[in-house]
């Protein structure tokens, strides 16, 4: 799974070219954001991993970390939150959707960016890469490999496209995104993303950081790996995500920052080379590792993670690919829809969703 595990694109060197991965199991599935729309039902499903304190209310470091009581991440020492779109299947036969099981997260730290000094992230710091309303490919090279997606085949060999795999991924589908770096050093956070932005030059992953944002953070990298087998996703006709993207361009993730800074900061500067997930080769890491509390983490889904829906959680309609139109929740408002097939009208009746708790309250 790790051999590629980042787009094959030219790195330059840098002084201490540390990288490892917090590899963690599912912790749950919610209507929630709290980046996006703090307080109330977000507008698709997300699954999580990280901090099992992060809830539909917490805008604030100080209400997720005294919220926590575990996380998956396997460092006490890191209460960070991780979070990405839900990914369904689509069964033509009845018209309904299937949660797909997710089978594990690794996020990447990656320090990248030239001979200058990367700062841990501050705690409080929060972003988004990708783009929940991304309909088609971004205008330049770098926005365009800011996601992409790779059909894990062990024995015809795995392949990775920028949007979904139009076949079948025996060892799964992995979905993944490259976050922002570099930082302006003023705001811990801005809901139109202005405090972050990519390098310079044409990879999102590595490159000089403008003067507008002159901090440079570790390179943020997320895995979500979905256990697909058995399914089909010929034309783009089965994987959808909860906003309703069948064909990819709009993956999307969220990252709430709540490290013990000092201990970042040393990781840091004091370790070097690819570590992976040997995290006790880092000693700034060794006295809040903690792999039996990550295994034993977990919280409550508030969303089916199995059987069958008649709709999308919210107010959400498969807004491309073949099944473009289907998906729509009963009592929804077409006007609310952020994303719409090309000439599409809504008809009626629309379905009933049987998704439980937040999801039968659209926003």
């Amino acid at each position: 799974i790790l051999s590629a595990w980042l787009p094959l694109q030219a790195v330059a060197s840098i002084a201490k070219p540390v990288m490892w991965i917090l590899s963690q199991h599912p912790l749950k599935t919610a209507r929630i954001d709290p980046l996006v729309s703090p307080g109330r039902p977000s507008s698709h499903v997300h699954s999580f991993v990280g901090s099992d304190g992060l809830q539909i209310d917490t805008v604030t470091v100080n209400q997720l970390e005294s919220g926590s009581t575990c996380t998956t991440s396997g460092l006490d020492d890191d209460l960070s939150s991780y979070w990405a779109p839900q990914l369904y299947s689509f069964n033509a036969a009845d018209n309904t959707f299937t949660p797909n099981r997710l089978s594990f997260v690794n996020t990447y730290y990656l320090m990248r960016g030239g001979n200058i000094q990367i700062k841990a992230f501050p705690k409080g710091f929060k972003m988004i890469a990708g783009k929940a309303t991304q309909s088609a490919p971004g205008p330049t090279q770098q926005s365009r490999d800011i996601v992409s997606f790779v059909c894990l085949d062990y024995v015809n060999g795995s392949s990775q496209t920028p949007t979904f795999p139009q076949k079948a991924c025996p060892q799964g589908l992995r979905t993944q995104v490259i976050f922002p770096s570099c930082w302006n050093g003023v705001d811990l956070y801005q809901t139109d993303q202005s405090h972050v932005v990519y390098p310079l030059g044409p990879h999102p992953d590595n490159g000089d950081c403008p003067s507008t944002h002159p901090i440079r953070l570790p390179t943020l990298f997320y895995e979500f790996i979905w256990a697909v087998d058995g399914q089909n996703n010929a034309n783009y006709s089965q994987w959808v995500l909860a906003n309703g993207d069948a064909v990819g361009y709009s993956f999307h993730a969220d990252f709430f920052a709540a490290w013990n800074e000092t201990t970042l900061q040393s990781a840091i500067d004091q370790c070097e080379g690819n570590l992976f997930g040997d995290l006790q080769a880092c000693p700034p890491f060794r006295s809040s590792l903690n792999r039996k509390g990550a295994d034993a983490c977990s919280a409550v889904s508030t969303e089916p993670t199995s059987g069958k829906l008649k709709a999308l959680p919210g107010c959400n309609i498969v807004f491309n690919g073949p099944n473009a139109g289907k998906g729509l929740a009963e009592g929804c408002d077409p006007s609310k829809l952020a994303v719409t097939p090309a000439g599409w009208a809504p008809s009626a009746p629309t379905t009933t969703s049987t998704s439980k708790s937040s999801s039968s309250t659209t926003s």
